[in-house]
């Protein structure tokens, strides 16, 4: 057989095999996503041309053809270069700017907050104090920003979520956001919604020297901690009760944006185990109630009807008195209330449900807010650095909502709370009056309750299984014969 006819047959298979192969390679080439695609598809097209014309050139050969005989030609062809200046621009672009997130701390300022999210844009901070101050009006202390930011400090886009319902279905909330057009210096403010997720965390942990040091050991934000103590406030004197070795177990929601995390959410079940007696609050929303409550299964709410204190965290620097000297004009006079020292826009909390009936500025007490209750009691908080949002006479509020902010206006010396409770229009000390009893549930609210924290039980004993297999350690497991539970979808399992 003549050389030229055995390379002829040689070649066919091979472009036969090729055919293959390239069939093959266009079917995953399809299933790459688009724009991947776009970026190797030049390349790719440039290396498989001379291969492939110099396939087709073989196959058509003729069997018979006499390779040695044929006629030579040289053929020159001018092919495009891609640009790579227009590649690395716009791998750049893409590469060129990092998110970075941050939560308002108190007395945080836009310049704060740039720094500490490593913005440097002139522009976007004279912007946010002049068209965009709307924005720097929101940035109160816990709030979540996110900010997209070049790598020399150019910021791209900002947002700072205002807050979501966390009764919402289909959990909605707001966010305001900052941020340049693409190809566009101009900035842009605009009030967006966004759709949030919850999941469910759960963590247990044990007491050292602290509640605080223990749930911060155990992962537990510190509003879920502080959810906690009101969950079992009638059960449990914190600053008093809490003995080292005592031990808990927390169910609660997070809230995640588009996969990221947001904040912590509503605590959903606690259950405390102090001194060998166990203590267990749900998280209960049907109770006919503004904001719902916490209960244990027997019906019996875990929090008083009223708080003890409208703040916080704070130290009382002048007591209930019949008789005291006035700190401004130096008189003796009754003292109506309790003065409770804390800085300046600290948040007040109206101590149980009820009603503005007062509302405004008065020359001694300042910006001062009055709530009614019920038919005998009612609290009066004055010296007001400024009042909450919406806050106005008929106002309906919930057990622990802000109403205000402390300050020094009016007749003070210095920033504190001047905090009144009155039974039937008379002034009595906050600090040790007997308050109303809370609420029982019965009937189909107590059956709609053990019926919601059935679930919440079962994951509280699946914490409680998780806590002792980790205790017993690997050999004890073993012996057992019991496998270490896992946390269904969505949730997370932590000591």
């Amino acid at each position: 057989m003549k050389p030229a006819s055995i390379l002829s047959k040689h070649a066919l298979a091979l472009a036969a095999r090729t055919r293959a192969g390239l069939r093959a390679a266009v079917s995953a080439w399809e299933r790459i996503d688009a724009k991947r695609r776009g970026r190797i598809e030049l390349a790719g097209v440039l290396s498989l041309l001379p291969l492939s014309a110099a396939i087709a050139a073989l196959a058509a050969v003729p069997a018979a053809a006499d390779l040695d005989n044929l006629p030579q030609q040289t053929i020159t062809h001018a092919l495009p270069v891609p640009e790579l200046g227009e590649q690395i621009a716009e791998l750049a672009e893409r590469m060129d700017s990092f998110v970075r997130e941050a939560r308002v701390q108190r007395g945080d300022t836009v310049a704060s907050l740039f720094q500490r999210l490593e913005i440097d844009d002139p522009e976007a901070a004279r912007y946010l104090r002049g068209d965009g101050r709307k924005a720097a009006a929101q940035l109160l202390p816990g709030r979540f920003v996110q900010a997209r930011v070049r790598h020399d400090g150019r910021l791209m886009s900002f947002k700072l979520f205002l807050g979501a319902d966390l009764d919402a279905p289909a959990g909605q909330g707001r966010m305001l956001v900052l941020e340049r057009a693409a190809g566009a210096k101009v900035l842009q403010l605009a009030e967006r919604q966004f759709s949030y997720e919850r999941r469910v965390e759960m963590r247990a942990g044990e007491i050292g020297t602290s509640l605080f040091g223990a749930t911060d050991a155990a992962g537990v934000p510190d509003s879920v901690a502080q959810q906690m103590i009101e969950a079992l406030e009638a059960e449990l004197d914190f600053a008093s009760d809490l003995r080292r070795g005592d031990t808990f177990r927390v169910v609660y929601e997070t809230l995640h944006v588009a996969g990221e995390y947001l904040r912590p959410g509503r605590l959903l079940a606690v259950e405390f185990l102090n001194a060998g007696q166990r203590h267990e609050a749900y998280w209960f929303g049907g109770d006919g109630s503004r904001n719902g409550g916490f209960y244990a299964l027997d019906g019996s709410t875990t929090r008083r009807a009223f708080l003890r204190s409208p703040l916080e965290f704070t130290r009382v620097s002048s007591g209930f008195s019949g008789n005291r000297t006035h700190p401004v004009f130096g008189y003796s006079a009754a003292h109506a209330g309790v003065d409770m020292s804390a800085p300046t826009g600290t948040k007040i909390r109206t101590v149980a449900d009820g009603v503005v009936t007062r509302q405004g500025f008065e020359r001694g007490y300042g910006n001062v807010v009055e709530i009614r209750h019920d038919a005998r009691h009612s609290t009066v908080y004055a010296h007001m650095s400024g009042f909450a949002p919406g806050m106005r006479i008929g106002t309906r509020v919930g057990r622990g909502d802000v109403i205000g902010f402390v300050g020094a206006t009016g007749w003070a010396t210095g920033p504190h709370l001047h905090y009144e409770l009155r039974i039937a229009g008379v002034p009595v000390n906050p600090m040790t009056a007997k308050l109303p009893e809370s609420r029982h549930l019965s009937g189909a609210q107590l059956a709609a309750l053990r019926e919601s924290a059935g679930p919440l039980q079962a994951r509280l004993a699946l914490l409680d299984r998780v806590v002792r297999v980790a205790q017993a350690g690997p050999g004890q497991a073993s012996a057992d014969n019991e496998p270490a539970p896992a946390a269904t979808p969505g949730e997370s399992v932590a000591r």
